[in-house]
Formats: structure tokens, C-alpha cells, sequence
């Protein structure tokens, strides 16, 4: 891809980093014109992970305005804490990699919300929980028209099964623990409605690699869960396009 077919003013990167490949969109005017996702090769460490942002900016003559979702806790844009990559994440600034570009880094979790929030009619009205299924599970809340970050419920510990949520339905314990996707997506209701009896949210909307394949388990998410449960419109790239929406002039 040539950038000067770009519209260089709107045109933006967005980078959904998760724990087994990085997801890469661009976004030009608003519009996805390119998307890709990059499995990790060289580790995950933060030299490896920044060589690989850079090396998609210069195949797709990039030089523009950079939105990073990241899979952990982030403060005045340094990394607090990153358990599915390890801790050599802990304390790292990683715009300070990225000089001469407009950068900007958020959650993970609440870049999927910010990408999947306009595909709710009426959603400023509304509570809305946002999950990412991934390696974990990320969360984060559109109420009433406002982003809240930082809510980290995948990490929750669920009273009755003694493990924390993301540890009882994560798509790395359904590979892991080798389940049938209909018994991953009963081990899911248990969660929502979990979150849902203990938040009381107006409807879930669910963003993750395995949206993808949604056909396959979602109508039983939704049969066993009381309230609605929506999946992202972007499947694997939402995280991508939330974090390039970031820094969307």
C-alpha cells in the first residue's frame, strides 16, 4: 500500500497488541482500508513487540498517527501491569518508542468499546458491559454515553468456582483445558450472569478473535443469559480499529 493514496490528514494506525499476535488496522477518513494480524515470532518482550509496529508501518508507507490498545493496566501511558505478556512490560512507557508521530495508548478492552459503541441504537442511553475474549478477558463499561476504563473483571474472582473469570472462560482455558465450544460458551453464561446479577447491565457486547466464529456458539450464550449479548461488527479487528478511532482527528 502506497500512502500517498491516502488522505494523510485522517488516515491512522490502529494496534490491537494481544497475547499471541498483534492486530494492525488503518483506518483512512474514518474507513478501514487495511487490516492484518501478526503472530509473535521473536517473543513478547517490548523491543519485539515495537520492531513489529514498525515494521507494518513501513510495509504499508506509514507515517502517520499511531492508537495502541494495550492488554493491561496503563497510567499517564506507562505500563502497570501486563500478565498475559510478562513483566518486563511492567514500568515501560511505550510511546516513548514511537517520536515525530502523535501516539496514543489505552486499555485494550476499552478500545473494543470504543469501536463496537455506535453499532448500539441508542447507546448513549444506555449500560452497556464490553468484554474482550482473548488470552483473558478484558471489560469495560459504556454508561450512559461515557467510557469507563479501568474495571479489569476478567480478574475477579467468581465466589463459587474459586478462580478469577477469565480464569473459568478465557479462549486460552478453552484451548488449554481442550472444551467443546458448546461447553466454553456455558462456562461464558456463567460469567455474564455473574456480571449481569452483580452490575445489572442493559446488554453485553462481546469483541475477540472468536467473534469470528460466533454462529457456533453465540445462540447459546444468548438462549442461557437474560438479558442481551451482542458481538462486534470488526470480529478480531475491533480492538485495532477502537485504538485507531483514539487518535482519529
Amino acid at each position: 500500500m502506497e500512502s500517498d493514496v491516502l488522505n494523510l490528514e485522517q488516515s491512522v494506525l490502529g494496534v490491537d497488541i494481544g497475547g499471541s499476535s498483534i492486530k494492525f488496522c488503518l483506518l483512512d477518513s474514518g474507513e478501514i482500508v487495511s487490516n492484518e494480524r501478526v503472530e509473535y515470532s521473536n517473543g513478547k518482550e517490548p523491543p519485539a513487540i515495537v520492531q513489529m509496529i514498525h515494521e507494518q508501518c513501513r510495509k504499508w508507507s506509514f507515517d502517520g498517527s499511531i492508537g495502541i490498545g494495550f492488554p493491561g493496566k496503563i497510567a499517564k501511558n506507562t505500563i502497570v501491569d501486563a500478565p498475559n505478556l510478562g513483566k518486563a512490560w511492567n514500568g515501560y512507557n511505550l510511546i516513548e518508542d514511537f517520536t515525530r508521530r502523535k501516539v496514543g495508548i489505552i486499555n485494550d478492552a476499552d478500545a473494543a468499546a470504543l469501536a463496537m459503541a455506535q453499532q448500539v441504537e441508542g447507546w448513549e442511553g444506555k449500560d452497556i458491559l464490553c468484554l474482550t475474549l482473548g488470552t483473558g478477558i478484558g471489560s469495560a463499561w459504556l454508561k450512559q454515553g461515557e467510557l469507563l476504563a479501568g474495571t479489569e473483571y476478567g480478574r475477579t474472582v467468581h465466589p463459587e468456582l474459586g478462580c478469577t473469570l477469565e480464569q473459568w472462560a478465557s479462549v486460552r482455558t478453552m484451548n488449554d483445558q481442550k472444551l467443546a465450544i458448546d461447553e466454553w460458551a456455558l462456562r461464558l453464561c456463567t460469567i455474564l450472569n455473574f456480571l449481569s446479577s452483580k452490575y445489572n447491565p442493559d446488554l453485553f457486547l462481546l469483541s475477540g478473535g472468536i467473534t469470528e466464529d460466533a454462529h457456533a456458539w453465540l445462540s447459546t450464550v444468548q438462549d442461557n443469559v437474560a438479558i442481551p449479548v451482542l458481538v462486534s461488527e470488526h470480529g478480531e479487528f475491533t480492538g485495532s480499529v477502537g485504538a485507531a478511532k483514539l487518535v482519529l482527528v
